[in-house]
């Protein structure tokens, strides 16, 4: 992995997910980068591993990837055929609820955010769920973006000018 990715990775994982889970329960796990403790932002979500991602992908399985960075991360880096609802906090929701009522329902919908917690995905899951989608179809990516490319799997990326 190139260096420059990792570190902007990591800098912007600090910046997003690095903030505390605000009335969230959250639960120890194992990482699987070197053993680091990781604690999943509502770990009542259901999760899926990037393996079992790169077989849908392999499959061309008809599902919804769902990137929850802001604009910048996303066109700095994302999966292949994941599409952009940023997942900022801060801003006002109706115009994100908008944009996730336009998602099919009747497919799975796979959210990522940049860090391994999912902070972001989760709150967009529940959200999700709020809105009426079947929870069954709402899965978040394992480990985040991070760790997606730390196992080189395909990805997206804007060349960093030096």
């Amino acid at each position: 992995m190139n260096g420059k990715y990792l570190l902007i990775g990591i800098l912007s994982a600090l910046a997003i997910c690095g903030r505390p889970a605000a009335a969230q329960e959250i639960l120890p796990v194992p990482s699987r980068k070197a053993d680091i403790p990781v604690r999943l932002a509502h770990p009542e979500i259901p999760r899926m591993t990037d393996g079992e991602l790169v077989q849908m992908l392999k499959k061309k399985a008809d599902i919804v990837i769902l990137d929850t960075q802001p604009p910048d991360g996303y066109e700095m880096w994302h999966i292949p055929s994941a599409i952009n609802i940023p997942y900022i906090s801060a801003a006002d929701p109706m115009d994100r609820q908008l944009k996730l009522m336009a998602l099919p329902s009747d497919k799975q919908i796979v959210i990522y955010c940049l860090c391994e917690e999912g902070t972001d995905s989760a709150q967009m899951a529940i959200e999700l769920k709020q809105l009426g989608y079947n929870e069954k179809n709402i899965k978040i990516l394992e480990g985040g973006l991070v760790l997606w490319d730390a196992a080189d799997h395909p990805m997206i990326k804007q060349k960093i000018p030096e």
